[in-house]
This record gives C-alpha cells, sequence and structure tokens, in this order.
C-alpha cells in the first residue's frame, strides 16, 4: 500500500483486515505466513490489506459471493434485517 489516496480509506481497510483476519481462517493463515516469511507484522498487515483489497474488486468486478462466506450467518443476517 503507497500513502497514495485518500487516507481515511487506507484507515478504513485496516480496521477491516483487523476485524476480517480475527473471524477468517484463511486470511488468518494468510497473514501469520506472511508474517514468518518477513518477520515483520507491519508487512504482513500490509499485504494483507493488499490481498483483501483485490479481493473486493474481483468480488465487484466479477459480481462474486464472498469466497469464505458462511450461508447460515448470512441467512441469520438477512432475516434479522427483515425484522427490523
Amino acid at each position: 500500500m503507497s500513502k497514495e489516496g485518500a487516507q481515511t480509506a487506507r484507515w478504513a481497510l485496516s480496521i477491516a483486515v483487523d476485524t476480517v483476519m480475527m473471524r477468517n481462517k484463511p486470511i488468518r493463515e494468510y497473514y501469520d505466513s506472511v508474517k514468518n516469511r518477513k518477520g515483520s507484522g507491519k508487512f504482513a498487515h500490509v499485504s494483507t490489506m493488499r490481498k483483501l483489497t483485490r479481493m473486493i474488486f474481483t468480488m465487484l468486478k466479477e459480481r462474486k459471493e464472498w469466497k469464505y462466506e458462511n450461508p447460515a450467518l448470512t441467512e441469520n443476517k438477512f432475516s434479522k434485517l427483515e425484522e427490523a
């Protein structure tokens, strides 16, 4: 990630990566593998931000669903939205 572009967008992506890493095992494994390979948590965090950015871009471009979606959780969230 370069320092070009909106600072707020980079901040939001950083928070998104932190959240996804807590709840998504494959993304966490990617972070850990980069950290072990490079020895830097900061580098691993930025690499994971880039990976998440590429995944989001691909989802939007190709109109795909989230690769690691849990259908039961998604259905539960939609049902709660309909109730409100």
